[in-house]
């Protein structure tokens, strides 16, 4: 067979595959049509013979002779993973990638070396799923919870808006798990039932996966927007001042768990800032600065909140019905390669596993790395910040104000691009360490990130209150002196006063880029695709032409595959750039609010619409989260009680350094002008400083936790209620000789025991009645 002939039987196959309806876009639509006239979740899933979330996106790109090469890869791979879908009972069909075709009379066109496969699963496949992972959960010693009417208030102020109690049948008999009623099955939630089918398509084959392994690349598995949906959710969210528990039970129902306890820690953080916004505000309308009782009120509100919202994630987890889910962890990552197989002890199943000492022998070198590279970005940011320093203070010389422009231009260009390389290192770390579960994967590349992130962040305020400023003299004899400049002038500007001004730069600059490029940015060109989409399908209505497109033959079904290749270009979302925005300006606000004491207004009015840009970015700026099973923010809450401890020195420092007033470790000012110039500079008095805050951090942080420690979490009160209910339960079906030891009366059981009874009680009667003659008086 020529060329020719091949060409024409592959036109033939695509033609046939064109007219063919696509009946993911079939179950997709009655979906949200069931939706629109307001049906309940039950009914919804009632009507759904199959559910239609996900698409799988497989891509090829390459030049030259390679193209051929990657062409049959890029063939066989799209057939390994239809195969597997297959497979793993749920339902595949492939179509290729359209897009809006510009400046042409055709609407669309084909999308070369891009195919979409559309997922759907069945309701029986979807609900044995659900039943597995239900007894895997059991299994893993998760609490089955039920909805009860009690406790209301504690779930209000928890978060949640149903309250739930341990199912005690369900604890007791593991097959309710397995043999649960369609009733139950229809009410699982659209972040649930996506959660399911996700696992199913990335899950290993050994336990009824597909093993398709979006790589960042060529294949990628994403779930498909609810406009409606999502509409609804930024109109509802801008038109109110608080968002409440409905709202992230609404959340957590259609993005799960991971999304919505996002946004109830932002609401959290957004609503404890109002104290030191509202303390700031005051010290600054009193024209205070790095004012003592301003710290110490800091370091108190960072100690206070950290541990409330420990408390706080802890009960929401519990009411959600999460607590503990990472001890029981989802399906193996398809990147796992194990070392070898044993026997686990509670099931006697064997299970792949992988050393612990080449993990944390990986880990070591893996640390290595990472410092190394830190040390990097460190030195990167002095270069950059020296660079800043030298051109705003002492250089005087032609083009200052361009050469002014440098150091934004490399902080812009450099940065990202080599925290970028950082990251993807790290990545690589995080996977040749190969973890299990996919949990494990992202806490340790959270933390690898974090390092970056924070370095990148705050160092430049660190150079700057304690390198430059106590040491700007020899800076200025240097470059006077040893470096042959002339046009080297004094620098005057006060100790304070220029760290002041770099943070006010700092939060305000940053907050307002951050909005823009994260959210108004991707949203307008969202805005922009979606429109030419929109001209294309009517372009398409109006021609209705052969020409427009052989793979997709009605104009809505090609309007509908258009949207989806389009979801496909939109960046992943992760949490981790938003906590790590977040966790920035906590530490921020934390460490240098004294300096400015409008920081945490500053901070509180940015959070405020960044809870509304971030569910705007969401829904429009990239692709849909896919659902996830959290019970805390992971290692974010150590990041944020590392910042307490830090806090405490960097707000004693400060004080120490740049309070003018004199008291308890706070030595009188003698030199006026050194303290305008420099601040205290010594540096015993202020190790002695550094001490005596970190004990007393200690200590407060000590009393605070054992003072939250004494009201019990809703987690306990709920374990000790089903603890006490199962054994109660037990008791009842236990024979009767072992009820009558708990239950039984004070009545004698045999005649020795009856004649013992009879000799204590005259001796009781005895006893009494010589009390009684002992204090007679008459």
């Amino acid at each position: 067979m020529d060329d020719h002939d091949r060409r024409s039987d592959e036109d033939e196959i695509r033609a046939k595959l064109s007219t063919r309806p696509l009946r993911f876009q079939q179950h997709w639509e009655a979906e949200r049509a069931s939706r629109r006239v307001g049906a309940e979740e039950k009914a919804v899933m009632e009507r759904q013979s199959a559910f239609a979330d996900f698409v799988v996106s497989l891509r090829f790109t390459a030049a030259g002779g390679d193209r051929v090469r990657a062409a049959a890869s890029a063939a066989a791979e799209m057939r390994r993973v239809v195969v597997a879908l297959t497979q793993a009972g749920l339902g595949a069909e492939v179509r290729q990638a359209v897009r809006a075709r510009r400046g042409h009379r055709a609407a669309y066109e084909a999308e070369a070396g891009h195919v979409l496969v559309f997922v759907s699963c069945a309701r029986a496949r979807l609900v044995q799923e659900w039943r597995r992972s239900r007894l895997h959960d059991w299994l893993g010693g998760m609490l089955v919870l039920r909805r009860v009417a009690r406790d209301a208030g504690a779930a209000a102020a928890a978060g949640a808006v149903d309250p739930y109690e341990v199912d005690p049948d369900a604890r007791d008999d593991p097959a309710r798990l397995l043999m649960a009623d369609a009733a139950t099955a229809d009410a699982i939630s659209v972040a649930e039932r996506q959660r399911l089918v996700y696992r199913i398509i990335v899950g290993a084959q050994a336990d009824g996966g597909a093993a398709v392994r979006p790589d960042g690349a060529g294949v990628a598995v994403l779930a498909l927007h609810d406009a409606a949906f999502n509409r609804e959710w930024v109109r509802h969210w801008a038109r109110k001042w608080l968002v409440d528990g409905r709202d992230l039970r609404r959340i957590r129902e259609h993005f799960g768990e991971e999304i919505a306890l996002y946004f109830a820690f932002l609401q959290s953080y957004f609503l404890w800032l109002a104290l030191p916004a509202a303390a700031g505000l005051a010290v600054r309308a009193a024209g205070g600065g790095f004012a003592w009782p301003l710290a110490a009120a800091l370091v108190v509100w960072t100690v206070v909140f950290t541990e409330t919202w420990a408390r706080r994630e802890s009960d929401i987890a519990t009411y959600w019905g999460v607590h503990g889910v990472q001890r029981t962890a989802d399906a193996r990552r398809t990147g796992f390669v194990p070392d070898g197989h044993s026997v686990d002890p509670a099931t006697g199943e064997q299970i792949p596993v992988f050393s612990p000492a080449r993990r944390w022998a990986r880990r070591a070198g893996g640390v290595a790395v990472i410092a190394a590279l830190a040390a990097v970005l460190a030195a990167l940011v002095a270069a950059i910040f020296a660079l800043q320093t030298f051109v705003g203070e002492f250089y005087a010389g032609p083009l200052a104000s361009v050469l002014g422009l440098a150091p934004v231009v490399l902080f812009s260009a450099c940065l990202p691009a080599y925290t970028a390389v950082c990251t993807r290192v790290a990545y690589a770390l995080t996977e040749y360490e190969n973890y299990e579960y996919e949990a494990e994967f992202t806490a340790q590349l959270t933390v690898k990130l974090f390092v970056f992130r924070f370095l990148q962040d705050q160092l430049y305020l660190f150079l700057t209150a304690w390198v430059f400023v106590p040491y700007r003299d020899t800076f200025e004899r240097w470059l006077s002196r040893g470096s042959g400049l002339a046009d080297v002038k004094a620098s005057d500007t006060p100790a304070a006063a220029m760290v002041q001004t770099l943070l006010a730069g700092f939060v305000v600059t940053s907050q307002a880029l951050n909005l823009v490029t994260e959210t108004v940015v991707p949203l307008a060109l969202r805005w922009w695709a979606a429109r030419t989409r929109h001209a294309a399908a009517s372009a398409a209505s109006a021609t209705n032409s052969d020409s427009v497109l052989d793979t997709a033959s009605e104009p809505a079904q090609q309007q509908f595959i258009a949207r989806v290749a389009e979801e496909t270009r939109l960046p992943e979302y992760s949490t981790f750039e938003d906590y790590a925005e977040m966790a920035s300006q906590f530490g921020r606000v934390a460490f240098f609010s004294i300096a400015w004491p409008l920081a945490p207004l500053a901070a509180f009015v940015n959070n405020w619409f960044e809870l509304r840009g971030d569910a705007a970015k969401i829904a429009g700026a990239t692709q849909r989260p896919i659902p996830r099973r959290v019970d805390s923010i992971g290692p974010w809450l150590g990041a944020l009680r590392l910042m307490c401890w830090l806090a405490s020195i960097t707000n004693a420092l400060l004080v120490y350094q740049f309070n003018p007033g004199s008291g308890l470790l706070l030595p009188p000012v003698t030199d006026a002008d050194a303290m305008k110039r420099y601040g205290r500079t010594g540096l015993a008095m202020a190790l002695v400083v550094l001490l005596f805050a970190e004990h007393a951090f200690l200590a407060v942080r000590w009393l605070i936790t054992r003072v939250m420690a004494s009201w019990p979490s809703a987690y306990t009160r709920i374990v000790e209620r089903s603890h006490a209910l199962s054994r109660r339960r037990w008791l009842e079906r236990a024979p009767l000789s072992v009820r009558d030891l708990a239950f039984d009366s004070e009545e004698p059981t045999d005649d020795h025991d009856a004649a013992s009874a009879g000799d204590w009680r005259i001796e009781l009667e005895t006893g009494l009645q010589a009390i009684d003659d002992a204090f007679k008086t008459g």
